[in-house]
């Protein structure tokens, strides 16, 4: 008699693309407490620290998002170029404010640095984002804990202020 289900058949289903899919149809369709933001669904803007440059954040729902940065350093003595992409989650009840929203965020992500040799790492991600009632424009600040995977691994950490505006 053979077997119906084998060690090799769950690793075929059970593939990282297959996983990652069904892993955002369930945060897609998580019940959720909404913002109430102003302007659209993008945000472009600053962010100073490390990097420093280009934040850019696009909502994918009411409690998620992709935050963006391309940047470069301004502290230290080795010059580089790094772009960060983090998928992020808002506690909006965490820290009520009177006027306007203030949300933790927090989530993972991947990075690259491009300097004499280039380096790929993951990162945690929190932070606070203060969201005007009045105005398409949010303020946050930000920190990443991250490990450097390529070349070599190392503790490598970020942290940033900075302003987007929304349209």
């Amino acid at each position: 008699m053979g077997r119906v289900f084998s060690l090799s058949a769950l690793s075929d289903l059970c593939t990282p693309a297959r996983l990652g899919a069904v892993a955002a149809m369930l945060l897609l369709l998580a019940p959720s407490r909404g913002h109430a933001k102003q302007g659209g669904d993008f945000g472009l803007g600053v962010v100073a620290g490390a990097p420093s440059g280009l934040s850019g954040k696009l909502w994918t729902g009411p409690n998620n998002a992709f935050d963006f940065i391309a940047g470069f350093s301004i502290v230290g003595h080795h010059d580089w170029i790094a772009l960060n992409a983090d998928y992020v989650w808002h506690d909006w009840d965490l820290i009520p404010v009177k006027v306007g929203q203030l949300p933790l965020y927090y989530g993972m992500g991947v990075w690259t640095r491009i300097e004499d040799t280039p380096v790929i790492g993951a990162r945690g991600i929190v932070g606070l984002e203060y969201m005007f009632p009045s105005a398409p424009l949010d303020v946050f600040f930000e920190i990443g804990p991250g490990i450097s995977i390529l070349p070599s691994t190392d503790f490598d950490p970020s942290a940033g202020l900075g302003m987007r505006y929304f349209f």
